[in-house]
């Protein structure tokens, strides 16, 4: 098959771009150690994932970085944004995450 050509090579590009991007980012959250040491690195993925296309797995790991935000610094906000991501993922794992640290706050 020949190389793609053109917008469909730019499209290819910002397919794998995104693709490496996504693959990075859950590394770096599954790497990083519990505590406030995290919260810098925290927001550096999340804005990393914040610049891709709207995707299931951008969206889950955008929950789980927010949720585990919340979970360090206590802010409402970072609870909030990690349920919507978490919801909108459609994925079990962060959606299940996201519900109960809203329990356990109740």
């Amino acid at each position: 098959m020949p190389p793609a050509t053109g917008q469909a090579a730019g499209y290819s590009r910002g397919v794998w771009s995104a693709a490496r991007v996504l693959e990075e980012a859950g590394r770096r959250l599954g790497a990083l150690p519990e505590g406030r040491g995290t919260v810098q690195a925290l927001k550096a993925i999340i804005k990393d994932l914040e610049r891709l296309p709207p995707s299931r797995e951008r969206d889950g790991l955008l929950a789980l970085a927010y949720l585990r935000l919340y979970r360090v610094e206590r802010r409402e906000e970072y609870l909030l944004r990690g349920y919507s991501y978490a919801r909108t993922s459609r994925l079990e794992g962060p959606r299940l995450l996201a519900e109960r640290i809203l329990k356990e706050k109740r």
